[in-house]
């Protein structure tokens, strides 16, 4: 089992978080493990990565819908997933409503509002419906009661989730991101810039995300955000997901980040993809690494989301406020610190 990361909140002077003496873009790579199903051809798609990039490491948003399906074998899901995994990954949670992960809940399961809009009713599955339902369908102690099932349903089958969420389709409103405080979540990566979705921009979900994160661009740094039962750190999900994105895309936003570099300031970039279309998307990851490598040298950093949430409040004038816009931080006495790891959990037993 990987060492868990413990996250804590606290209110601490700004001029106790030290600030890194030569700036750099920092990296985040993620996978969205949608519950749908582990092929054995997405899955294998991950060697050529590891192999390629063996110490970029990645952040797994995983979905526990993988174990509720009525003919789910819970040994070998455990087995697939592991496939994909490596030491110094990390693993967060990742939502979307399956209507056997929210029944499992005692939720009762809606089928609408879609996340395509305009209507688009929700498809039946052989095996699971839901995925295309917003989990803004909830209300706050609904998902609440989802998210504590996941995280429950993934300890028990040996996968500790940490502190990091993206919700479905990047829809983490206002209900979203309460309960999944509720539950723990201090770091949050849902907030995208609807731009990178031209390939999807004749449905409803660009105007969706937009209307959740308005001002939210490729540029956007780390910044809090309130909810009702305390505050969130949103580390945005600036490149979206390689579905939408291709290489040279990727390694255009990674340059664009290197030359915002000023005044000491570290920049902080996410690229991702799904594990669900590795087979078909993720070569351009790995393309695009390979890019950014070679241009940029150690000047680039790559890390999993809850690191680069480290160094962001360590870099903290970076931060912006929940308003998305600058804020001077002279006035704003909140820091996010980490806990060593518990040395007596060992290694990763992936």
């Amino acid at each position: 089992m990987m060492p868990r990361n413990f996250w804590l909140f606290a209110l601490l002077p700004l001029t106790a978080c030290s600030t890194p003496t030569t700036p750099r873009v920092h990296v985040s790579i993620s996978v969205d493990w949608e519950g749908r199903d582990l092929s054995a051809i997405n899955l294998n798609a991950f060697r050529t990565l590891r192999k390629a990039h063996p110490n970029v490491p990645l952040t797994h948003f995983l979905n526990a819908a993988y174990f509720t399906k009525r003919d789910a074998n819970a040994t070998r899901v455990q087995a697939d997933i592991r496939k994909a995994l490596s030491l110094g990954d990390e693993l967060g949670l990742h939502i979307h409503p399956w209507q056997s992960l929210v029944e499992a809940a005692g939720v009762n399961f809606r089928t609408k509002p879609t996340i395509w809009g305009n209507g688009r009713p929700m498809r039946r599955g052989r095996r699971d419906a839901g995925h295309e339902v917003s989990v803004e369908a909830y209300t706050t102690d609904e998902f609440e009661a989802i998210v504590r099932k996941s995280k429950t349903l993934l300890a028990a089958n040996g996968f500790e989730i940490g502190h990091s969420f993206r919700a479905g389709a990047w829809l983490a409103g206002p209900r979203v991101r309460e309960a999944i405080r509720r539950v723990g979540f201090l770091v949050d990566s849902s907030a995208t810039d609807t731009a990178w979705h031209d390939e999807i921009a004749d449905t409803g979900l660009p105007a969706m995300i937009k209307k959740i994160w308005p001002t939210v661009t490729r540029q956007t740094q780390p910044f809090l955000v309130e909810t009702a039962a305390g505050m969130i750190f949103e580390m945005p999900d600036t490149g979206a997901l390689a579905d939408y994105v291709t290489a040279q895309e990727m390694s255009d936003h990674v340059d664009e980040a290197v030359n915002l570099i000023q005044n000491n300031q570290d920049r902080y970039v996410h690229i991702g993809f799904h594990q669900e279309t590795a087979a078909r998307y993720l070569p351009r990851v790995t393309a695009a690494i390979r890019t950014i490598k070679a241009k940029h040298g150690s000047l680039v950093v790559f890390e999993t989301l809850e690191t680069s949430a480290q160094h962001a409040r360590q870099n903290n004038s970076t931060l912006q406020s929940n308003g998305h816009g600058p804020q001077q931080l002279s006035n704003l006495r909140f820091a996010l610190a980490i806990l060593p790891p518990d040395q007596d959990r060992g290694s990763s037993g992936w």
